[in-house]
């Protein structure tokens, strides 16, 4: 297993557990993409390193078929020359080289493949990253959601027993309505009074003497004659 899964293999089982201790999952989460960025990070070195060892490899494998191939041109010469005891060292040397081009190949290909395993890891992680970025827009609104949710039953059960508000709204009603009532009475007691003092004022015409009207009329006509003249003597 490449050091990559490891590392996303404990970031997946630990991170439900901090979700669960974590005072806003939002910022949990960011922190956890921050994590892994951090680790992308030092996995993208990694991978340079690794390529990098394997650019050695390859070009250390083919210098060693090259010397290989070098001594055994010049075993070819000695023995053209009847020169057996050169040809001997030459394909000593030959050997050697081969040997080691061997075991530079062996260390090749167990590299490529730890390289590969490390590519996938880095390209899963990746994937991770991309699919938790996605989600957490969505995540942050049913984070939002969910706190006004609470906040409401929070406050409606902050309200606790809404009775004795409720007494005292029907006592501030029934109050309102005797205050009105009693201003319809006032209204409706004035208005009677002036209609009886109209009415008593013309039963006082109607019951007035006739005398006294025949009175008043004579006590007029006499006030419009001129005033008699006085005799002198």
């Amino acid at each position: 297993m490449g050091i990559l899964t490891r590392i996303f293999n404990l970031f997946r089982a630990t991170t439900s557990d901090l979700l669960d201790k974590a005072e806003d999952p939002e910022k949990m989460i960011k922190q956890m993409i921050s994590d892994l960025e951090a680790q992308k990070k030092k996995a993208k070195e990694q991978m340079t390193e690794a390529l990098a060892l394997q650019k050695r490899l390859e070009r250390d494998t083919e210098k060693e078929h090259q010397e290989a191939e070098k001594w055994e041109q010049k075993a070819i010469l000695a023995v053209q020359n009847e020169k057996d005891d050169l040809a001997k060292e030459a394909l000593t040397r030959k050997n050697e080289h081969l040997r080691r081009a061997l075991d530079f190949e062996k260390q090749l290909e167990m590299h490529r493949n730890n390289a590969d395993s490390l590519k996938e890891s880095y390209q899963t992680m990746e994937d991770k990253i991309d699919e938790i970025k996605r989600k957490q827009g969505l995540l942050s609104v049913k984070q939002k959601q969910a706190e006004a949710q609470e906040n409401i039953y929070k406050t409606i059960e902050g309200l606790g027993d809404t009775s004795g508000i409720m007494d005292t709204i029907e006592r501030a009603e029934e109050k309102v309505e005797n205050l009105q009532a009693r201003a319809e009475a006032y209204q409706e007691i004035s208005m009677e009074s002036d209609q009886e003092s109209l009415e008593k004022k013309f039963k006082e015409l109607e019951h007035e003497s006739p005398d006294m009207e025949m009175e008043l009329l004579e006590l007029k006509k006499r006030a419009a004659l001129p005033v008699p003249e006085e005799k002198t003597e």
